[in-house]
């Protein structure tokens, strides 16, 4: 990697980390209450404020990579400036608590770039690739998507109508981590390199083959020939089109088609 990678590398791992490290505390420490009426407490919009605002430095993060820069400190000063004016839709709150907690994750994000010099930028390890991709690749792919498969960036088979017949799908309850495993290594030795991640709150990205996460809800996954895809949905279901797909993953459940084209 070059200095410029490395250090758009480190602040990926680091929006990562500790958007971790917050959804986790928010999931296990949360005060607020369900019932009988939905309610968040001062730490829940804390905990929550913090880890939404680092999901909106990732995503500008990760839309620099590829990209070059004239020199260490351009860059730096790119993501002085994504940490101080990412936003996304749900970093809106004007609560005071959620208020004050996004200012101070951009301000750790902030000291954490001042503190990166050469010598520690070459100490960082690489994390698998992923670009966010901009608004008019975005189109161009979802466009491709809907000429081809009729997705329209809203419900797929099993559930919407209008859809190719090369298609079956399997409840996500029935596959084993050997299906799941197998399922990426076919993948990753028969499609291109980087795959298309496409998703229903729209932070679309290009990824590489390993990343593909079978696990997923309202996420398309394809590469740039669009001859197969993978679909997840919200209930819990994963589809596979395209011929070749379908020959592999009717073979890998030899002797349990039963599960084939099945609900939940």
């Amino acid at each position: 990697m070059t200095l410029t990678e490395a250090f758009i590398t480190a602040a990926r791992r680091y929006c990562k980390e500790h958007h971790t490290r917050w959804t986790r505390r928010y999931s296990k420490e949360r005060t607020g209450t369900n019932d009988p009426v939905y309610s968040l407490s001062d730490q829940d919009y804390d905990f929550l404020s913090r880890y939404h605002v680092l999901a909106a430095i990732l995503d500008e993060v990760e839309k620099l990579v590829g990209k070059t820069f004239p020199s260490l400190e351009a860059c730096r000063e790119t993501l002085f400036h994504i940490g101080l004016t990412a936003r996304s839709l749900f970093t809106e709150s004007d609560h005071p608590i959620a208020i004050a907690a996004r200012q101070e994750e951009r301000e750790h994000f902030v000291q954490y770039l001042q503190s990166m010099t050469p010598k520690t930028l070459a100490q960082v390890a690489p994390l698998p690739y992923r670009r966010r991709l901009n608004e008019e690749e975005s189109s161009i792919v979802r466009q491709q998507l809907l000429e081809r498969w009729h997705y329209d960036s809203s419900h797929w088979a099993p559930l919407a109508g209008n859809i190719p017949s090369n298609t079956l799908f399997v409840a996500q309850s029935a596959l084993t981590p050997a299906d799941r495993s197998a399922v990426t290594g076919y993948i990753c030795q028969h499609a291109m390199p980087h795959l298309f991640e496409i998703t229903a709150d729209h932070t679309d990205a290009e990824i590489t083959c390993s990343e593909l996460d079978t696990n997923c809800y309202a996420t398309v996954y394809c590469d740039e020939n669009y001859n197969w895809l993978i679909y997840g949905s919200h209930e819990s279901t994963l589809t596979f089109a395209g011929e070749q797909l379908l020959l592999f993953v009717r073979q890998l459940f030899t002797g349990r088609e039963r599960v084939l084209n099945q609900w939940p």
